[in-house]
């Protein structure tokens, strides 16, 4: 776009929030993605309406013309915008704030038309309650400021400072005592409903699980979350008449669930509300399939989420290369949403289902692993190593300015998801990105909740041995010994004081020599090959983490192989 004919005069930051506190309530998919959703769809609304206005012109993010609203399912717009504008600062200042407003109005009135019986009203509550709860907990902060309170040469970052003061100020009003809401126990309940809730109930065997449906007393925002799939707004959004969005094993066992599979118990598979559990899709696989093929088709893996997280890595140097404000939105925020839509094309050839990806920001549930049209077996690692390629690609262009680092959290389907979620931020900013970011951090929390977790520096020689290792393992082109792993850590201070190659070699031949273990001759060596490049090449204070390390990555293997 360009700014010859306009004379700049105020620069203007907005941020919304809280996402990770609405987020983080959140027990079920749908609720978890439209509480995204809803932060995406909010900022597009002002957005959109800004872009009429000609005097205005967005830095951050890349606003084509004519403007284009979203109607997928992923939600695209990050929580924070730059623009610059002509206006003088009270018309701009009002612009904003009016589209705001409307924004948080079209909200009041998309939760206002699903209290319908049986959902209906606490007493005392309406639809100006709920103006006021939203007013109250959404936080919408800008600046509006003059070229002389920021540094022209780095708009972004400027303007970020402030945007970031404001968010460590934010206040909240929150719920009292029984009118509080039942779900996020933190805002005051306006609407009560139906929902499914579950409770321990003791049994002959012990303490289980059980879910009733009961009526409890709901916030604004954890209803909406809860209800999404009934409001016809939000239908009409993602231009999904039937929409419902899929819970974990719809997710996670997806390849399972053939319509043929389904159709053996349409009211439980297709109920928008109520979660199945594994048993019933071994359950129904049986019934189509005969035992033989069901044992073979059934995998451990199918009985856990991963969640995907990823976030750019310096993009501060990137800015440095754009000084002239000018060059902001072509250069720098366009090729990130470039990134984006390839991002969304590679995750749904994965089977996930993108929640959110604004440029390099992407959250995202997937399978962990699933077969391809040829057969071979792709997984949420190959994944990751696609997404960081197609990053390079596009936005660093190969310049080694910017990379992406990811963080995956991969967790049993009973586990709590609000849990889970914290586990993959975790991953994300305390693991991937620290030190010199560009890598991949990974969690597997099992069902008796022993965890695995790891780390890989993306464009590394480990990387793509693993790699090879791993596709060739699943694809059965090699195999490995069941007892691989546990031998190999009970000499793990053995192999990471063995010198040289020739002394590994000597540890690998004398430790797996039986008869049994001749048929595993190729993938042994493998193994072996990789402690050679990998482990040798590491400071002697440092082979013993590398060890641990690598059993680490080799029982995720292991996990996957549907071994205990």
């Amino acid at each position: 776009m360009s700014s010859q004919n306009n004379n700049f005069q105020f620069y203007t930051g907005f941020t919304i929030g809280p996402i990770y506190d609405v987020l983080s309530y959140a027990r079920k998919t749908r609720e978890l993605w439209f509480g995204s959703y809803f932060f995406s769809w909010f900022m597009e609304k002002i957005i959109e309406e800004l872009a009429k206005n000609s005097a205005i012109e967005f830095l951050v993010p890349y606003v084509g013309k004519p403007f284009q609203p979203n109607n997928s399912i992923t939600g695209k717009y990050h929580d924070r915008f730059i623009i610059r504008s002509s206006l003088d600062k009270d018309n701009l200042y009002n612009e904003i704030q009016k589209a705001s407003d409307e924004a948080l109005e079209l909200f009041v009135d998309l939760i206002d038309a699903i209290v319908k019986p049986p959902a209906e009203y606490v007493a005392k509550m309406d639809k100006d309650r709920v103006r006021d709860e939203l007013k109250g907990y959404i936080q919408r902060n800008f600046v509006v400021l003059e070229p002389s309170a920021i540094d022209e040469g780095n708009v972004v970052k400027s303007i970020s400072s402030y945007l970031d003061s404001m968010e460590e100020n934010r206040f909240f009003n929150t719920g009292i005592l029984d009118k509080t809401c039942s779900i996020c126990k933190t805002l005051p309940a306006v609407v009560e409903n139906k929902i499914w809730v579950r409770t321990w109930v003791k049994t002959e065997t012990g303490w289980v699980y059980d879910e009733d449906r009961q009526k409890e007393k709901l916030c604004p925002l954890c209803f909406i979350k809860y209800f999404c799939y009934k409001s016809d707004e939000i239908k009409k959004k993602i231009n999904q008449k039937d929409f419902s969005y899929p819970p974990i094993l719809d997710i996670s066992a997806g390849e399972l669930l053939t319509a043929e599979v389904k159709n053996t118990n349409l009211n439980l598979f297709n109920d928008p509300e109520k979660d199945y559990d594994f048993e019933d899709i071994e359950k129904a696989v049986t019934s189509v399939y005969d035992k033989e093929k069901a044992k073979e088709i059934i995998k451990p893996y199918h009985k856990y989420l991963a969640i995907v997280q990823a976030d750019g890595d310096n993009l501060g140097e990137v800015l440095k290369q754009y000084p002239n404000p000018d060059d902001i939105a072509i250069k720098f925020s366009k090729p990130l949403l470039d990134f984006a839509k390839e991002a969304g094309g590679i995750i749904n050839s994965y089977r996930g289902h993108p929640i959110y990806i604004g440029g390099d920001d992407i959250l995202a549930f997937m399978p962990v692993a699933i077969k391809g049209d040829d057969s071979s077996t792709k997984t949420v690692f190959d994944l990751a190593m696609d997404l960081s390629d197609k990053y390079r690609d596009i936005v660093d262009k190969k310049n080694g300015k910017t990379t992406l680092s990811i963080g995956i959290n991969i967790a049993y389907y009973k586990h709590p998801l609000s849990r889970a979620m914290r586990n993959t931020r975790e991953q994300l900013f305390n693991k991937a990105k620290a030190g010199s970011k560009n890598a991949l951090a990974m969690l597997l929390t099992k069902h008796s909740g022993h965890q695995i977790g790891f780390k890989f520096r993306f464009n590394t020689r480990e990387i793509e041995i693993f790699s090879k290792l791993l596709g060739e393992t699943l694809a059965g082109q090699i195999d490995l010994p069941h007892s691989l792993h546990h031998n190999l850590s009970r000499f793990k201070t053995v192999i990471a004081h063995t010198p040289d190659e020739d002394r590994l070699n000597v540890f690998f031949k004398n430790n797996f020599n039986e008869p049994e273990h001749s048929k595993y001759d190729k993938g042994i060596a493998v193994v072996a090959d990789y402690f050679k490049k990998v482990m040798l090449c590491e400071h002697e204070g440092n082979r013993l983490n590398c060890v641990e390390e690598i059993l680490s990555k080799l029982a995720f293997i292991k996990f996957l192989r549907g071994e205990k």
